[in-house]
């Protein structure tokens, strides 16, 4: 006779991860280093020496469009880089709060993505919320 398999610890507990968002954090990395670095590239070729132009003959964008633009990209990567800095900020906003039958936790522990209860802890309440607001409890 063989006992069954003990159940995963996640899904007795009803534990979940915290809240993270690390796809929209990295996509708004990569869209400000973009962004940024393009801008940045733009405001280099200003200063650059272009070709002479002859009486008559388009010589192309006025550089004061050119600055425009650099500065353009420039600000969208600023707004990419503060739309990451947003979504970290608010990933950190929740704290881990342990049910009252387990041991207290210090209030600023977090744990680490894919931890798992101990088996041995007793099950949380039906419908507990492990991870509230910073400001509630």
């Amino acid at each position: 006779m063989s006992l069954p398999a003990p159940s995963d610890p996640r899904v007795f507990h009803g534990y979940d991860d915290p809240p993270a968002h690390p796809t929209l954090i990295t996509l708004g990395w990569c869209a400000a280093g973009v962004f940024s670095g393009v801008g940045a590239f733009r405001l280099v070729l200003l200063r650059m020496p272009s070709h002479p132009c002859g009486p008559g003959v388009d010589c192309g964008p006025e550089t004061s469009s050119l600055l425009a633009l650099a500065l353009g990209l420039t600000a969208v990567g600023l707004i990419a880089a503060g739309w990451s800095l947003f979504w970290h900020l608010r990933d950190r906003q929740y704290r881990f709060q342990p049910p009252p039958n387990w041991p207290p936790v210090h209030p600023n522990w977090r744990p680490p993505r894919g931890w798992s209860p101990p088996p041995n802890f007793p099950k949380a309440p039906e419908g507990w919320r492990f991870w509230v607001p910073q400001g509630k409890r």
